[in-house]
């Protein structure tokens, strides 16, 4: 009340508040009314609190503010435990328990999202949906009633575009097919720039606040605006798109609903994926949700999310760097290297030479050379003696297009005529360690 206008500026930490009669707003009625957020307020300048990790004092020297390393220290410890507690899961390759093919009951399918939602996957969708949390919390900061909504939507998104795009699989069959590297890692890297940006501002990086993510006015005031359709349903949208990230489950569901030949099927199987990944992003919304209920608990929320969204991203980006054929952090090798040459004998000119790999566990194991001749004819075999995951669908971009699914047993990829250069092999998310290839 008698406030006529607002103008806050997160690039300059300030907001700038115009009274109608300023006689009647006092600093004791906005401590009062405020004490739960953390504010204070008063008519003299309050002595300036440096909160960031490293300062410049008075001589202009950077220095460690010895105030805030323990806080620091509790944020990122509290992340790496998560982060231990993921890559420990990963490890343990629980889709080595679920076996999928058209035949699969669609208790099956749920197991299989169960699986996913504990894997590789969690860094993609449930990266983007921790990422999400605090934008929807300050959307909602005033109506506790409402602050679950937008996950309630976001989730029921994501589970009718399962079931409704499932069944369009199921009736399309063989002729639609998302099966193309170069837009699946653009997309992927693109949300992955996006959460590293929403990360580095959660964790108060002051540069990171200039990149606001804007559209243009009069859309961002249409999608803030919970009156509209538009503004009320965005998570909602978000959640049903994400039916296109390509995490290797998803793949492996699509590609059997796709074979299903009926909508009902095809859309059951998908469904019931969803419902398996759904109870661990229930708990990263409900989490989100329990801290941001106490407001001295929002920013310890935000700098442990922020960390762990920042590994999520960069984990997402170089495997999307391991697709494209890119050199990634991947590349880096602590013990002896996958690369077999052929002999010096062997290189005389060939009719035909086979690039041979076993795919078994997390990994593609090469039982041939892999430094070859180009110009000649080549065929890929891969034994699938139970790979898991993503592996499920290997990629090598530049030696064939998309991804290829592999099968029990015995697979053959003709890769034509390889053209000379080095040539990455891994998997549809490039989370399988990749094995590099050379043409000569």
């Amino acid at each position: 009340e008698n406030v006529a206008s607002v103008d806050v500026s997160r690039k300059d930490n300030s907001a700038r508040i115009m009274f109608h009669e300023p006689d009647r707003i006092h600093p004791e009625s906005l401590n009062q009314e405020f004490r739960e957020l953390g504010y204070s307020f008063s008519n003299k300048p309050f002595k300036h609190q440096k909160n960031s990790l490293f300062y410049k004092d008075q001589s202009g020297k950077r220095r460690l503010n010895k105030a805030v390393v323990p806080k620091v220290m509790k944020s990122l410890t509290l992340a790496l435990v998560l982060l231990v507690v993921f890559f420990i899961v990963e490890k343990l390759q629980l889709g080595r328990f679920v076996s999928v093919d058209a035949k699969s009951s669609l208790i099956a399918f749920f197991l299989l999202g169960l699986v996913a939602g504990l894997s590789s996957c969690a860094a993609l969708v449930g990266g983007l949906l921790l990422s999400m949390t605090k934008q929807w919390h300050e959307m909602y900061i005033d109506d506790d009633t409402n602050k679950k909504q937008p996950h309630a939507l976001f989730h029921v998104g994501r589970l009718v575009a399962f079931f409704i795009l499932g069944g369009v699989l199921g009736v399309l069959g063989e002729t639609v097919s998302f099966n193309n590297t170069t837009v699946y890692a653009a997309l992927v890297m693109i949300i992955s720039v996006v959460m590293l940006l929403l990360a580095l501002q959660m964790l108060e990086v002051a540069w990171a606040q200039r990149f606001q993510i804007r559209l243009p006015k009069f859309i961002s005031r249409a999608a803030a605006n919970e009156q509209t359709v538009r503004g009320k349903y965005m998570p909602f949208a978000t959640g049903a798109l994400t039916f296109f990230l390509p995490c290797g489950f998803t793949l492996i569901a699509q590609g059997i609903a796709l074979t299903t030949g009926s909508f009902i099927q095809g859309g059951l199987t998908m469904l019931l994926f969803a419902i398996g990944t759904l109870p661990i992003l229930l708990g990263i919304s409900f989490t989100g949700l329990k801290f941001t209920k106490k407001p001295h608990l929002t920013a310890k929320f935000s700098h442990v999310a922020g960390i762990v969204i920042v590994f999520f991203a960069i984990y997402n980006i170089n495997g999307q760097l391991n697709v494209l054929g890119y050199t990634s952090l991947s590349d880096i090798r602590f013990g002896s290297s996958k690369t077999i040459d052929v002999p010096v004998g062997g290189m005389s000119v060939l009719e035909e030479q086979i690039l041979s790999f076993t795919a078994q566990g997390f990994e593609y194991i090469p039982t041939g050379p892999t430094i070859l001749q180009s110009g000649v004819p080549t065929k890929l075999v891969v034994q699938d003696r139970g790979i898991l995951g993503c592996g499920a669908f290997i990629a090598a971009r530049g030696l064939f297009n998309g991804y290829v699914a592999l099968e029990p047993g015995e697979n053959i990829i003709d890769l034509g005529v390889p053209k000379k250069g080095t040539y990455k092999v891994t998997c549809s998310m490039g989370m399988v360690p990749p094995v590099t290839v050379k043409f000569r």
